[in-house]
């Protein structure tokens, strides 16, 4: 009797849940959600049940179909939604893109140019490399703004953990400084970074991109070497970053790259030269990482993005979308 009572109350509490995500849903059925996804696994079981989940309760629309009504989304169906992929990593091109292919739902993948040119490593993963096989137990390091003490790095998680602190240190320095200390950094651990990234690590080919646009992928600017734009004095380093990146995707694929998303993505990682520099460059769209929904007034130059990954539980993942959570 007791495990009927449970059984029933449970089967409640998950009715209840969904009544009110249901509601929810309605309630925001204007805005527009634009989920942002980074890497992809392996095992894309739990993906498959978010593109379930979305082809059920949203309307999955590409970033280009939003412009093209009337250059918002007021006009799009209700409780629209686009998928997109930052960095352009291979491991979405191998995992993601057949999973978003099968339930047919559009996506826009930002490339960082010369990641896809093979012309060297995003410059976090560099550094969780040099931690991974530096020959050391703990280390101090001297960098703009005060020292960094990585603690013990005893084993791979410690090691990965200094790692991604000391790259939130290194966002908050310009850009010259930025580079100078990974310089630094790799040489005071005497690590001899590879020409190519680890496969966990490695971008795209443009053969891969050229493959996937032809089968929908729609594919933007997220500029050239991955800076922090607000980080950059130079305003023409600012435009260099984006036309270049602009261009050689126009180059390979043979159509406009229109869209675009701002490296690390926060307000205070834009700038306004940044900002004029998307206007004047013919954009007609750019993505930050400022959390939140997307209603008819919002800048498109400034849009929002709901932070998310293939490994987030469904629960979760719905409650997010529904707009009940905040991430």
């Amino acid at each position: 009797m007791g495990t009927l009572i449970n059984t029933k109350a449970a089967l409640s509490t998950i009715g209840h849940a969904k009544l009110a995500l249901s509601a929810i849903r309605y309630l925001r059925q204007g805005a527009l959600r634009i989920l942002m996804y980074h890497n992809f696994p392996a095992d894309m079981s739990l993906l498959e049940l978010q593109c379930q989940h979305i082809v059920s309760h949203y309307s999955p629309v590409s970033l280009s179909e939003v412009v093209a009504r009337k250059k918002n989304w007021k006009q799009t169906s209700p409780n629209a939604l686009a998928v997109t992929v930052d960095d352009g990593y291979r491991d979405f091109y191998l995992y993601g893109y057949p999973v978003f292919r099968k339930y047919r739902i559009p996506v826009t993948v930002y490339l960082v140019s010369d990641f896809v040119d093979q012309k060297f490593w995003l410059w976090w993963n560099r550094l969780d490399y040099v931690f991974e096989h530096a020959a050391v137990s703990s280390v101090t390091f001297k960098l703009p703004g005060g020292d960094f003490d990585s603690g013990p790095l005893e084993n791979r998680a410690k090691r990965l953990r200094a790692a991604a602190l000391l790259c939130e240190r290194l966002k908050a320095l310009s850009n010259r400084d930025r580079l100078r200390s990974l310089d630094y950094i790799t040489k005071r651990l005497n690590v001899c970074i590879p020409e190519t990234p680890s496969p966990e690590w490695q971008a795209m080919n443009w053969e891969e991109v050229r493959e996937a646009a032809r089968n929908g992928i729609t594919f933007g600017s997220h500029t050239k070497t991955h800076p922090i734009l607000s980080k950059i004095e130079d305003s023409e380093q600012i435009r260099d970053e984006i036309e270049v990146s602009k261009r050689r995707i126009e180059q390979e694929l043979q159509q406009p790259c229109i869209h675009f998303c701002y490296p690390n993505g926060r307000m205070s990682d834009i700038g306004p030269a940044a900002l004029e520099w998307i206007k004047k460059m013919g954009f007609v769209t750019a993505v930050t990482t400022e959390r939140g929904l997307n209603y008819s007034k919002q800048d498109p130059f400034l849009l929002r993005r709901l932070g998310i990954g293939p490994q987030y539980p469904l629960p979760y993942f719905m409650a997010l979308l529904a707009g009940l959570k905040k991430t």
